[in-house]
């Protein structure tokens, strides 16, 4: 019972440490107020086609929904082409797994057993480039994995790309001043 009592704690702190990595790379420095249309270039959907839960066409159409709505949020124009920035992206699930010794929690001193673990599940992948078209210079990415399930992947997409362009501004950098 003691033992019960420790690992599933362990447990549920070890699934949720890994739930989610984000990432956005972009120049600090850069200004992007020079900035004023998109278009989307190609986009991928990587899961492998027996473990499809969604269409294609569906989640292309979650991944460009978000983007499109995010840029144009922060005042950039769609176009079909010769846009400013070229949008790109791939997107999809594996599954995983994890495996791992949980120790022997719970047993007498100079104990050999151990209790191992196993826990599958689908990971969520998602990759957005932004890409200054004339010079082709990658100006903006956003990577993210995460945990969720398919319910869920609609919502997780919004929330990534959100949060993702989050300090993404066409608006021009403020000088400072020195006094």
């Amino acid at each position: 019972m003691v033992s019960r009592v420790l690992v599933l704690p362990m447990m549920f702190v070890h699934f949720f440490s890994w739930a989610q990595d984000f990432k956005v790379e972009y120049e600090k420095n850069e200004d992007f107020s020079h900035y004023k249309s998109f278009q989307f270039g190609e986009g991928e959907i990587m899961t492998p086609k027996d473990l499809r839960q969604v269409p294609d066409t569906t989640m292309h159409k979650w991944v460009r929904d978000a983007i499109m709505e995010e840029l144009t949020k922060k005042g950039l124009q769609r176009v079909d082409s010769a846009g400013d920035l070229t949008v790109s992206y791939i997107a999809g699930s594996q599954t995983r797994s994890d495996a791992g010794n949980v120790g022997p929690l719970g047993l007498t001193p100079g104990g050999t057993s151990s209790q191992t673990y196993i826990h599958d599940y689908r990971q969520g992948s998602i990759v957005i480039d932004l890409n200054d078209t004339k010079n082709n210079k990658l100006v903006w990415r956003i990577s993210s994995s995460t945990s969720t399930g398919t319910a869920d992947a609609e919502r997780s997409i919004d929330r990534i790309v959100g949060q993702g362009f989050k300090k993404f501004s066409i608006q021009p950098k403020k000088v400072k001043r020195k006094k």
